[in-house]
């Protein structure tokens, strides 16, 4: 996060990305403090593991199916 925070980019589209992507960092750190991480804000099941190496930030089971359905890969395979 330190890295995406250090970032000044000069150009306003890619700022507003950074900004948006340390804003759901921040999010996802509060639910695993308050033992939310990993559930589904809609419905509250269980987001598959693998789904969330993928894309650590979703919030939504949906989110995470979308991840998967634009070919997205995680960066820690």
């Amino acid at each position: 996060m330190k890295e995406l925070e250090a970032s000044q980019s000069q150009h306003p589209l890619i700022q507003r990305y950074i900004d948006e992507e340390i804003t759901e960092v921040k999010q996802a750190l509060s639910r695993v403090r308050d033992n939310q991480y990993g559930y589904c804000e809609l419905s509250g099941q269980e987001i598959p593991f693998d789904y969330m190496l993928m894309n650590p930030t979703c919030t939504t089971i949906e989110d995470a199916f979308e991840w998967r359905r634009f070919g997205k890969i995680s960066s820690y395979s």
